[in-house]
């Protein structure tokens, strides 16, 4: 099974649906909304408490790749105002995946009061984060288009082909052109935005023109899907 597709110029889809860029080693995962379970709860929805299980898939990736940056690219956490036990799970976490790397925390939407939630912590929280040729953002706002190639989270890309026996099956994908790469969220809550039921204007405008690929990626394995721009 393959774990890793070159999607173009260097940047590798994984499985898992991180970004992995070997040139710099540094590995891109966008939305994992740590502590989702546990705001779920506080608003009275007794979910399974799944964080802990994220962080094993991740843990997965950084042995699998040996990266020496990863980074968080938004909506780091779910909901503001953690409990204790939520801001303690958040920091185990975030802990975890910094152990003998350089982590950094890309601002979201979701994260709008984290450094105060959690002004404890020294990892940099960043708006944007960059490579040569490359500019990393959320993508909740769009900075202007440059000659940098641009790599965003926020929009939850899925697709859901039909398999031999009629069968859809919604599944998280990249989708890139020559402008733009956007991740697929990494939290298992986020089920994903079909990108033919839910292709906006907003979209529209942060890929770019020119043809559009996408990837899809089951946690196993990744691979490439057909697919034509909706008019």
């Amino acid at each position: 099974m393959k774990r890793l597709l070159e999607l173009e110029n260097g940047r590798w889809g994984h499985a898992s649906g991180a970004l992995w860029l070997p040139a710099c080693s540094a590995l891109l995962i966008a939305d994992v909304h740590f502590g989702y379970s546990w705001a779920q709860r506080r608003r009275g929805e007794l979910g399974p408490l799944a964080d802990h299980a994220l962080n094993t898939r991740i843990q997965e990736i950084l042995e699998e790749l040996s990266p020496s940056t990863v980074v968080l690219l938004g909506d780091i956490v779910h909901a503001p105002r953690p409990s204790d036990e939520e801001k303690q799970l958040v920091s185990d976490l975030l802990a975890s995946i910094a152990l003998g790397r350089n982590l950094v925390l890309v601002r979201g939407n979701h994260d709008r009061r984290f450094a105060q939630d959690f002004a404890s912590l020294s990892y940099p929280l960043a708006t944007e984060w960059r490579t040569a040729g490359l500019l990393a953002v959320h993508g909740d706002r769009l900075p202007p288009v440059g000659d940098e190639h641009l790599v965003l989270g926020h929009f939850h890309p899925s697709y859901s082909p039909r398999d031999a026996a009629g069968v859809r099956q919604k599944l998280p994908v990249f989708a890139w052109t020559k402008q733009t790469t956007i991740l697929p969220a990494f939290s298992p809550f986020a089920a994903g935005a079909d990108l033919h039921r839910y292709w906006t204007p907003t979209l529209e405008l942060a890929l770019g023109a020119g043809p559009v690929r996408i990837a899809a990626c089951t946690g196993k394995q990744i691979a490439l899907l057909p697919f034509r721009r909706p008019a």
